[in-house]
């Protein structure tokens, strides 16, 4: 994963998929709360929508004004979404990661949550 030093400095940059198209702008980042790498990027999907999808952070590319994703639209569709300033809710965490075929590990942690909002 190509990450920048604090990737909490690229939001509202720019988020491509497929290459080229624009998915939206980055709004959060969800971290593993056991690792506290950035696992999930939520990103705003229009101008005036509270709506942000999750993608997951693993192999993206950083250029001065954007962040490019190797997911496609396909990947993307039905993906598990947040609202602006709500926390993804725990049973929404293992959809996330089933639905780009990532592995799922049963947090740990005594707060029962695998991802953090940051």
């Amino acid at each position: 994963m190509t990450v920048p030093t604090n990737i909490g400095e690229w939001r509202d940059k720019d988020v491509l998929i497929d290459a080229d198209e624009k998915l939206g702008k980055l709004a959060d980042i969800y971290y593993d709360a056991e690792t506290d790498e950035p696992v999930f990027l939520a990103v705003r999907t229009g101008m005036l929508s509270q709506k942000q999808v999750l993608v997951p952070a693993r192999d993206l590319v950083t250029s001065p004004d954007y962040i490019t994703l190797p997911w496609t639209k396909a990947d993307v569709d039905g993906a598990p979404t947040t609202r602006s300033g709500e926390e993804l809710p725990v049973e929404d965490e293992e959809r996330a990661f089933r639905h780009f075929g990532l592995d799922y590990t049963p947090p740990a942690s005594t707060s029962g949550r695998r991802l953090v909002r940051r």
